[in-house]
């Protein structure tokens, strides 16, 4: 393919190209040579595209003669501009994900167990006195003890029972002015809760108390997590203790909110 073709249709690329996605390059140079008393001498160098040099097409012919009396060069070229918006660019990315509500106190694989105390210890005999006769001889107690116990949201730790005290559930007849069928006893819980307001704070020592004769204690939290500590206490009543079992059944609930 001969110059001119390749200059010519390098022209045509750079002329059709849209301003606003390329820049083009077309400009050259030629010198008006000319004979002086049959001797050559250089004339004028005319710049192109200019008034007096003329345009760029008639250049690029110029320049691919090799035949001519005038010298001449000329280039031709074309890059393409940039496609979409110039600068920084910024993205924001949201994460999301979700917890449940969840609340835990370990008691292993049985929720419901049987503490017996055994024999309920009375004086006995007839060198006790009237007074002391039967009565009870010292408190009952019981600790239980888990090392979980909490919940990861807003909750509730109650502590209740449908009877009040330990009951004899003996049919026997008595005299009620100085026996009794009736234990009380206490339950404390003893944990590190929370404040249910405020967000992010520090822990708050409990100690949640379900008094004698009181059918519920209920604490408010917000999330906890800490053992546990459940201390019972059968107080001694003043009254003589009838024979038989005596019994009676608390619940712990740690409640979602």
């Amino acid at each position: 393919m001969k110059i001119a073709s390749i200059l010519a249709g390098v022209a045509i690329a750079a002329m059709t190209a849209s301003a606003a996605s390329a820049d083009i390059i077309s400009q050259g140079q030629w010198t008006n040579n000319g004979p002086v008393f049959g001797v050559v001498v250089p004339g004028f160098t005319r710049d192109v595209p200019s008034f007096l040099g003329g345009l760029s097409s008639t250049n690029i012919a110029r320049a691919a003669n090799a035949n001519s009396q005038v010298s001449a060069w000329h280039a031709v070229g074309v890059s393409v501009g940039d496609v979409g918006a110039v600068g920084n660019e910024a993205a924001s990315f949201s994460l999301e994900g979700s917890v449940s509500k969840d609340c835990v106190y370990y008691s292993g694989d049985n929720s419901a167990e049987t503490f017996d105390f055994g024999t309920l210890g009375i004086y006995a005999g007839d060198n006790t006195g009237p007074n002391a006769a039967f009565t009870m001889v010292a408190p009952a107690v019981l600790t239980i003890q888990t090392n979980l116990a909490g919940c990861n949201t807003n909750n509730t730790v109650k502590l209740s029972r449908t009877a009040n005290d330990m009951v004899n559930a003996s049919t026997a007849g008595y005299d009620q002015a100085v026996f009794t069928n009736k234990l009380p006893y206490s339950v404390t819980a003893s944990y590190k809760g929370s404040s249910q307001s405020g967000g992010a704070g520090a822990a708050i020592n409990r100690d949640q108390l379900l008094a004698e004769g009181a059918p519920e204690s209920v604490q408010a939290n917000g999330a906890w997590k800490s053992p546990m500590t459940l201390a019972v206490v059968v107080s001694q009543p003043t009254q003589a203790l009838l024979a038989g079992d005596y019994a009676g059944t608390f619940s712990l609930t740690i409640t979602a909110q």
